[in-house]
């Protein structure tokens, strides 16, 4: 879901935005605009680019990062913390954090009586959240370094609601009120499932009440199937449990809810099966619901491919089993962001590799509903990867690339790498051409790359992935 800007009493200077970092001979960072005009800030020996609420990270020659604003004002000034700065709505958070060692009580001193050692520190992380704009502190706590971790993991509900570190706030005229602790999972439709130990609720931000409750997980659904009794059993067992079950029924309709929006109810009843989709049924592991549509997809673990994989079968709202539903915009993925629905044979055919070549992992490229990046394995088990058109079945980019890096995939902009430990090079995907001529051991969406020079140094610094342009003297 895309967050709505909200109008604040605050002045921001929307330029700032196109600002970039420029890397002088001195190899210091000065900001000019998108005609290289430098602006009236210092030099830095670090820099990165503004955010669209006018803030920007630099660091000087002593390791330490500091935040200006898009008037050259120091808002946080120089420190050893490690921070980051991220735009929520129309205001800017920052998160400060250092790792120290800090003094236990004798009975928290862990006592190594083998070697004789005796720790009386533990690592702990001094942590900071607060808003920019209003100084207003979110968090502020000293935690043990492998304890919970905070974050910018920001789930927006809708213009005005936020969930920030299991935390459901409200915003309004830039701050932030909170409404509800331990927030466990983020649905569409502004709705959220808090954490609890058994009985679940669905909530909305819209409604004081909860819209369901007395939900409890279950791996084991009851229903029939041709008006006989039947029971789906062993349904999304996950090797780690999540926090929420990912089948959710309701103790007093006997309802059932499905991952991922929990939005509608699976059938009671499935009518009309044949003998080889009630074998199929009665061996489904896999349960999901698809998102506003009135589909479920079932899914049975299939032992005798050579691969790891699923069979599939489908069922709507009303009962109705079907061989093939037409959905958009919907993926199964692992959680590594390995596409398992659709699955390999459902986006590319054996028959688009080389001979003797095998499809490997397969990944879903973010705001498309068609492109994959597809391995491919040969004999030698060697991988090489292309961008895979599922509605054209066709090659956007052949596999001949050791790696391939989405950096704007509306735009249609990859780095390429062409060999192991080799450097990456722009391509414009649309245009079917390579972008620029230069080469970088890394680029990052935001044109931050690297450059490994003869004398072994490095050298950071921004360029613009669409035309290729550098952004340094």
């Amino acid at each position: 879901m895309t967050a709505l800007a909200q109008n604040t009493a605050f002045s921001k200077n929307t330029d700032a935005v196109n600002w970039i970092p420029y890397l002088t001979k001195n190899n210091n960072f000065i900001y000019v605009d998108k005609n290289l005009k430098k602006q009236p800030f210092d030099s830095f020996t670090k820099a990165e680019k503004f955010t669209e609420t006018g803030y920007a990270l630099v660091g000087n020659d002593k390791s330490e990062i500091a935040i200006i604003d898009s008037k050259g004002k120091f808002v946080l000034d120089f420190t050893h913390y490690d921070v980051e700065i991220q735009k929520v709505n129309n205001v800017t958070l920052m998160m400060k954090e250092l790792e120290y060692d800090k003094k236990m009580p004798l009975w928290k001193w862990d006592w190594n009586i083998m070697g004789g050692d005796i720790q009386k520190t533990q690592t702990y992380r001094k942590i900071e959240i607060r808003v920019l704009e209003t100084n207003q502190v979110l968090f502020e706590q000293d935690v043990p370094l492998h304890d919970k971790q905070y974050n910018f993991n920001i789930h927006h509900l809708d213009e005005d609601h936020v969930v920030l570190n299991d935390i459901l706030f409200e915003i309004k005229n830039s701050r932030f009120q909170k409404i509800k602790s331990r927030i466990a999972l983020t649905l569409e439709d502004g709705r959220y499932v808090p954490a609890s130990d058994n009985s679940f609720e669905i909530h909305s931000i819209k409604n004081k009440k909860p819209l369901l409750s007395n939900l409890i997980g279950t791996q084991v659904l009851n229903l029939t199937v041709n008006k006989q009794a039947f029971v789906l059993d062993s349904i999304n067992m996950d090797r780690y449990a999540p926090l929420i079950p990912k089948t959710l029924q309701d103790t007093k309709s006997n309802d059932v809810y499905v991952y991922p929006q929990y939005d509608k109810v699976f059938p009671k009843e499935i009518i009309n099966a044949s003998a080889r989709q009630i074998n199929f049924l009665e061996n489904v592991s896999l349960l999901y619901s698809v998102n506003n549509t009135p589909y479920f997809i079932l899914g049975r673990f299939n032992y005798d491919h050579d691969i790891w994989a699923y069979d599939w079968l489908y069922v709507d709202e009303y009962g109705n089993l079907l061989t093939e539903i037409n959905v958009k915009n919907f993926f199964i993925l692992d959680q590594i962001g390995r596409a398992v629905w659709p699955d390999k044979k459902m986006i590319i055919s054996k028959n688009e590799v080389e001979k003797d070549y095998k499809i490997g992992n397969i990944f879903y490229v973010n705001n498309s509903e068609i492109l994959f990046l597809v391995e491919v394995i040969d004999s030698e088990k060697k991988s090489k990867r292309g961008l895979w058109n599922s509605n054209t079945k066709s090659w956007e980019i052949e596999p001949q690339y050791q790696s391939i890096h989405v950096l704007d995939s509306k735009k249609g902009i990859f780095a390429l790498q062409k060999v192991e430990k080799g450097t990456y090079q722009l391509y414009n995907n649309k245009m079917k051409q390579q972008i620029g001529t230069s080469a970088y051991q890394w680029i990052s969406s935001d044109g931050a790359v690297q450059v490994d020079q003869e004398n072994q140094e490095r050298l950071y610094f921004y360029i613009d992935i669409e035309t290729g342009k550098e952004y340094r003297d």
